[in-house]
């Protein structure tokens, strides 16, 4: 009777797990996603900064979160969390303006003060609407010699006058027909992220047109730096910065090449993004290329409302009905984003494979 029960349960755990893979159905049987948020309250300073940075250079995983209280201006603290992101060195010329505290990859990096009691761990059920959270994941194909895809977001939460929560977010893939693919795409995600932070603060009129811009900027970079080396290299570009204050949220999104981006309120899912295709892989422009024009998107994030942004290692195989139904199914960020991969891994992709949702709860 025992062993009757033990084989049916087997048999249902494997019906279940048949199309994504029984490992993810078990994760999304967890009944909520615990993650770290920015600062649940603010500080007893007059003005602090969070933040939370997830990313995957080239398949490499990278997080690090933390809190600063700069003693006078907020640019010292943002001074801080971009080179953070660009992997640059912190001088200790930064820090002396500051209290503050870093992790990273499991590591206490740096802690002047025991600042951890303002970053705590709650679960997704409990933030109804008033947080978003993210979770990129990336994979190498199985033709690849390197990963050349790269996805990094950024989630910051500034107390001053005012809360406001900033998030920024983007996803690359390099183009492997040209050298220095790998390289593109890590360094248009960094540089991307720093440079929209170094928007934060400024008085802006049209965002969409400051990160036109600042795209335009590292594509020259990429150029020059191809110049330099006698190569040539591109990626793909699909980014953005989503701006919440109080209940209202919007993402702007700008985009070049063939990754994309989806909206996916209930069992709609829209795609914000127009292919730069001729198909097959054969990509009209690419940062660090040829740049014709960079396409800009604006729209509302409500509650239960996710972003998926992907590579076409997902999108060549995984169809946009099949997101919409990942999406329904896993629910939870880190879920859909490992799920999304897998089933193209599954469903035949050897291609460089990567995942970014988001997800305002």
């Amino acid at each position: 009777m025992v062993k009757q029960v033990w084989w049916k349960l087997i048999i249902i755990l494997k019906t279940l797990g048949l199309h994504l893979g029984l490992g993810f159905m078990l994760n999304k049987l967890m009944p909520n996603e615990r993650y770290r948020v920015l600062i649940s309250t603010c500080t007893n300073y007059t003005e602090s900064l969070a933040f939370t940075y997830k990313a995957y250079l080239n398949g490499s995983p990278s997080l690090f979160y933390g809190v600063l209280i700069p003693y006078e201006e907020l640019s010292t603290a943002l001074a801080v969390v971009r080179r953070l992101v660009l992997n640059m060195h912190v001088n200790d010329e930064l820090l002396i303006d500051m209290h503050y505290y870093i992790w990273h990859n499991d590591v206490e990096v740096l802690s002047s003060r025991r600042l951890r009691k303002y970053l705590r761990v709650v679960n997704a059920e409990d933030t109804a609407g008033k947080v978003i959270i993210a979770y990129p994941y990336s994979v190498r194909g199985a033709d690849k010699e390197r990963n050349e895809d790269s996805v990094g977001v950024i989630s910051i939460k500034h107390c001053g006058e005012e809360a406001t929560l900033l998030h920024v977010f983007a996803i690359a893939d390099g183009v492997s027909s040209l050298h220095g693919g790998d390289y593109a795409s890590s360094f248009s995600v960094r540089s991307f992220i720093s440079g929209a932070l170094s928007l934060m603060g400024s008085a802006i009129t049209n965002l969409g047109e400051s990160l036109r811009e600042l795209l335009m900027r590292i594509h020259a970079e990429l150029q020059e730096y191809a110049k330099r080396g006698n190569v040539s290299m591109g990626t793909t570009f699909t980014g953005g910065v989503i701006v919440q204050r109080r209940d209202a949220a919007t993402a702007t999104i700008v985009h070049v090449g063939d990754s994309r981006a989806y909206k996916i309120v209930g069992n709609t899912v829209s795609r914000l993004t127009t292919d730069h295709s001729l198909g097959d892989h054969v990509i009209t422009q690419a940062l660090g290329y040829v740049i014709r024009n960079i396409d800009t998107y604006e729209t509302m994030i409500g509650r239960n409302t996710y972003l998926v942004l992907t590579t076409d290692g997902v999108t060549d195989t995984v169809t946009d009905d099949t997101i919409g139904r990942i999406v329904h199914e896993y629910k939870y960020p880190r879920h859909i984003s490992w799920a999304l991969v897998n089933a193209a891994g599954k469903l035949g992709s050897r291609d460089d494979a990567t995942a970014l949702t988001i997800w305002r709860t």
